[in-house]
């Protein structure tokens, strides 16, 4: 199972990066919120429970369990 990471607001993945570098295994993903350094998709209304739903597909896209 991947170690993920996500950023708070307003920050990007590159947040991760620093800490990614120090990491042994190469399992770890850092993801970029919708309109955070990625566009946001269409239809994204950025509500909580938007973003919540987002990282969940993240995770199960990645094998994980939320």
């Amino acid at each position: 199972m991947p170690a993920v990471f996500i950023h708070g607001v307003p920050d990007t993945a590159a947040l991760w990066e620093p800490v990614r570098s120090h990491l042994t295994r190469r399992d770890a993903v850092a993801l970029d919120l919708p309109g955070f350094a990625t566009p946001v998709p269409e239809g994204f209304d950025a509500t909580k429970e938007a973003y919540t739903d987002w990282i969940i597909d993240r995770l199960v896209e990645l094998g994980t369990r939320p």
